[in-house]
């Protein structure tokens, strides 16, 4: 009886991972880019539907801290407020970025995980603006608020700054393989297309949390 080959071995959901992981983690800061942000809007959207049919509205409200926010007073001191909060949670990604198990940055772990999160709080009407009620699953709604503008920013920034690996976990099983570190900050150096990407990233970070401060500014008089 003829031996299978490994290739013949795995299964579909093997070659899935393995050629997602191969665009995800392309050479091409862009491949990586629109790769990362089709898989971030896919999870985000199955949590934003599947939410919105089963949770309970305003269920989420009080573990989304811009939602337990007041309104800074005027739109300059929201969009600081907002801007600085989404800064920080960028840096926290980006500072993910320093740990890579196998071929995988965890900053890119960290925008996956949010994502979905970020979808049940749409589903569940638990936002900081408009949040009386669910947001009905819908394309329309994409062009409406800040929040697709915001995740796009998040992954921009990831993608970008890929490189900053400091610390490497070579194989798995990943939940008992040390990191060693195989690298210093200073080693990283980002290509002119990558800058391009992670500055861009920020000012439609900045746009999107302007647009929000103006929403906020109008529900709040």
């Amino acid at each position: 009886m003829p031996q299978q080959s490994s290739a013949d071995s795995d299964g579909p959901v093997s070659r899935t991972a393995g050629l997602l992981g191969r665009y995800v983690n392309h050479d091409d800061v862009l491949v990586r880019f629109v790769s990362l942000w089709l898989v971030v809007a896919t999870v985000f959207t199955a949590a934003w539907i599947l939410s919105y049919v089963l949770l309970p509205r305003g269920i989420l409200r009080s573990g989304n801290p811009v939602a337990r926010a007041d309104y800074a007073g005027s739109v300059t001191r929201e969009f600081l407020t907002l801007f600085a909060w989404n800064v920080g949670v960028s840096l926290v990604a980006v500072g993910a970025n320093a740990f890579r198990s196998v071929n995988t940055p965890l900053g890119y772990v960290v925008e996956v995980v949010q994502a979905p999160q970020y979808g049940a709080v749409w589903g569940t009407g638990s936002l900081a603006v408009g949040g009386d009620g669910r947001i009905a699953p819908s394309l329309s709604v994409l062009a409406e608020r800040s929040g697709p503008m915001e995740i796009t920013a998040m992954v921009a920034i990831v993608v970008a700054t890929r490189g900053v690996m400091i610390w490497h976990q070579e194989s798995g099983p990943r939940w008992r393989e040390p990191f060693d570190r195989v690298r210093s900050p200073r080693e990283w150096s980002p290509t002119r297309r990558e800058w391009a990407l992670l500055v861009g990233g920020y000012l439609l970070l900045a746009a999107a949390n302007y647009r929000e401060a103006l929403a906020i500014a109008r529900l709040a008089g």
